[in-house]
């Protein structure tokens, strides 16, 4: 009993850590730009999301991207697969492609900020447009991630041996 009780607070913890990275964003950081104005945004975003960001944003994006779909192939290659994580595990590829294609739209917007100096309708117009792919692409990362930590617990909780409830050979 002990196991399913631990099982289910690292689930709880993973899942509000992770609504509070996704969400970070759009429930924190968003309001508190809106209070101190959009020049202090772009002056923000430039040293940051321009600077180190468009380094480590992107190895995250796609390197996570990555990993969710060599797990689908590993799990689509394993000839034990149990079928309770397949909806998961495919689920969270989508959810990943999701916000690549999301970020396709958000990314843009950040790198015109480099160039649109000081000038306060054309930044906040930058920050409008990537606040709302951003709150979007935040949705689809936790969405990712709670099909992935659904998938994890569907694998760990599987038989070992061959089942009923397995997916046999290659379909």
């Amino acid at each position: 009993m002990s196991s399913r009780l631990t099982l289910i607070f690292i689930i709880t913890a993973f899942l509000i850590g992770d609504l509070a990275a996704s969400f970070g964003r759009t429930l924190v950081e968003n309001p508190a730009w809106r209070h101190v104005g959009v020049r202090a945004w772009a002056e923000f975003s430039r040293a940051a999301d321009l600077g180190n960001g468009k380094i480590v944003y992107p190895i995250e994006g796609i390197g996570s991207a990555m990993l969710i779909v060599a797990a689908a192939v590993s799990f689509r290659l394993s000839p034990h697969r149990p079928l309770s994580a397949a909806i998961p595990i495919y689920g969270a590829v989508l959810m990943q492609v999701g916000g690549l294609l999301v970020t396709t739209q958000a990314a843009p917007i950040m790198l015109s900020v480099a160039r649109l100096g000081d000038d306060p309708v054309a930044l906040q117009r930058a920050f409008d447009g990537f606040a709302r792919w951003g709150d979007l692409r935040a949705v689809f990362g936790f969405l990712a991630d709670c099909a992935a930590l659904w998938a994890l617990v569907a694998i760990l909780r599987a038989p070992s041996s061959q089942s009923g409830n397995q997916m046999t050979g290659h379909a």
